[in-house]
């Protein structure tokens, strides 16, 4: 039996990616074609996936299934990919959860994107946002710390069913 370590040094093939996620393999395709999402593991041919690139997939996903524009979802995704590259397993240790916070109150043109450590940083953030803000605030958050969990109960199921 494989343990948490190689959860996150292993590369996935596509159909894992999508089994995991819970997303259809056309879909991930897709996204890669259009090229939706950055990926560490990009190269000519049969593409594998890092666990980075696992969860940059996993975080567009949820963005996407929240009815957040590509272009959010796209940029949130690559910031969380970006700021917690190979440090998921240090999300596991840490008292509180780490969140994603995309703030585009003032315009399109000008979305902030910032990482939070535990509950009350993110609420002060918010805060900030909304005393601020010349006009009403629109954010998304992202509790990356559950969304690494459910993938990591992914990893293990479909490992387990593999074996």
């Amino acid at each position: 039996m494989t343990g948490k370590s190689d959860t996150y040094s292993r590369t996935y093939t596509a159909s894992e990616v999508a089994k995991i996620v819970g997303m259809n393999i056309e879909t991930l395709r897709v996204w890669r074609r259009r090229k939706q999402l950055v990926l560490e593991g990009e190269r000519q041919g049969w593409t594998r996936y890092t666990f980075n690139d696992l969860m940059a997939v996993a975080t567009y996903h949820n963005m996407v299934r929240s009815h957040c524009t590509n272009t959010i979802a796209e940029l949130i995704a690559g910031t969380v990919s970006q700021q917690l590259a190979n440090k998921w397993s240090g999300i596991l240790g840490t008292e509180s959860s780490v969140f994603c916070l995309c703030n585009n109150a003032m315009d399109e043109e000008n979305i902030q994107i910032e990482m939070h450590l535990g509950l009350e940083e993110l609420l002060e953030a918010i805060t900030q946002i909304m005393r601020s803000s010349k006009r009403q605030p629109a954010y998304h958050i992202v509790d990356c710390g559950a969304l690494f969990l459910k993938v990591l109960v992914s990893c293990t199921k479909v490992r387990e069913e593999s074996e």
